[in-house]
């Protein structure tokens, strides 16, 4: 990879100029994520009068011109220290974009006055890539209502990536959408500025677990960082149907060998399951195999995690943007052992220290709000109720 160049454009996506003096930068790209990044200068240099004068910044690969993070510019901050002072402007990636609504009716009006949508729901249906596509393009890109379109925004043909799915939107969150259907689908996507145009970007991930690996005895990997999270439950007591002392039961273990001696039990209701019913007979569900497949959803959600923070070393075997990606399975050889995940985010920095650097991470992030897992957990169980209805 070569040395970045950090570009500035205007409201056009028009560039404008590029950063010449000194700066520090850290701009993060996620897998069905948004990113965000930050560039601070001098603030009486040029380079702070280009970032006044801008809309955004793209950072660009000055060996194959490739942009690898491109975004909108948010407010602006001057920092006063004893060394003089700082212009901080920080944005997020230009995928905050997509941050619309699925309309029913992507065609149709809806006033200030108030109107109907003739349809309850947006349907699609086809390969992933084409659906995801779709939802884009009626509802940001060119083929969405004049004020609703996202200026510049380039959908490209399908490629017909992914398996086939079916989409039922009704004023979902747009982002939202995309990321559960390419979570679904094993898809990625994002919005990067190329030239003039934002171009929606779906890209496909790959296991490269066994040829991309890295190590400090492989000579590829500069240093590492890991964490662990220990699991939430390790033992799993599943209640299937009845009441009372008719109830049936079923225990589930799952213990963790980094955790020796860890024991969380937790109780998961499975009333809408009848034990009392036979093969062949009408709502009939296999009362263990519903406990085993509850136990095994929860013992995945809550099982502990490894995250891996690493910086890699470009060699003419593995090298970031040729070789691996976002999404990519690789794996890392820590002290833990090797830890083999899906690389979540990159995390590109500069500084006058340590100059430019790429941070891939892979694995379960350990700062996910614990607000998520709840609302998982609550949909599951939500899940699970409608289905006695």
């Amino acid at each position: 990879m070569g040395e970045w160049l950090l570009l500035v454009r205007d409201e056009n996506l028009q560039h404008i100029g590029v950063i010449e003096d000194d700066y520090a930068l850290e701009a993060v790209e996620r897998h069905l994520g948004l990113g965000a990044w930050k560039v601070e200068v001098a603030a009486d240099g040029p380079g702070a009068e280009l970032l006044r004068a801008g809309a955004g910044i793209l950072l660009v690969d000055s060996a194959t011109g490739e942009t690898l993070v491109s975004g909108p510019t948010r407010p602006q901050e001057t920092q006063h220290s004893v060394d003089g002072y700082t212009l901080a402007v920080s944005g997020v990636t230009d995928t905050a974009l997509l941050g619309r609504l699925c309309w029913p009716r992507p065609a149709q009006d809806i006033p200030d006055t108030g109107a109907t949508q003739d349809d309850a729901y947006y349907v699609v249906a086809g390969v992933a890539e084409t659906v995801m596509l779709t939802l884009v393009d009626v509802n940001a890109g060119p083929s969405a209502r004049a004020e609703r379109q996202v200026p510049g925004l380039v959908v490209p043909a399908s490629q017909d990536r992914g398996p086939v799915i079916e989409s039922k939107t009704r004023f979902d969150n747009l982002l939202d959408t995309l990321w559960g259907i390419g979570a679904v689908a094993g898809l990625g996507v994002r919005v990067v500025q190329q030239g003039t145009d934002l171009v929606v970007d779906v890209y496909e991930p790959v296991d490269r677990s066994d040829e991309v690996r890295f190590g400090m005895g492989l000579g590829n990997l500069a240093e590492y960082t890991y964490s662990l999270t220990p699991p939430e439950v390790t033992d799993i007591v599943v209640g299937v149907g009845g009441e009372g002392q008719a109830r049936v039961f079923y225990r589930f273990l799952r213990r963790d060998p980094l955790w020796p001696g860890l024991v969380r039990e937790e109780f998961v209701d499975r009333r809408d399951v009848d034990p009392s019913l036979s093969p062949g007979d009408d709502g009939y569900v296999d009362p263990e195999a519903a406990a085993l497949a509850s136990a095994d959803e929860r013992f995945a959600e809550a099982g502990g995690k490894a995250s891996v923070t690493f910086v890699p070393i470009d060699t003419d075997a593995v090298r970031w943007g040729r070789d691996y990606w976002l999404g990519d399975v690789v794996t890392a050889e820590t002290e833990i052992g090797p830890v083999t995940d899906v690389i979540r985010e990159v995390r590109y920095t500069r500084s006058a220290e340590d100059g430019q650097r790429i941070e891939p991470a892979i694995g379960e992030p350990q700062d996910t709000p614990a607000i998520y897992k709840r609302v998982a957990k609550l949909r599951r169980d939500v899940d699970q109720l409608q289905t006695r209805r």
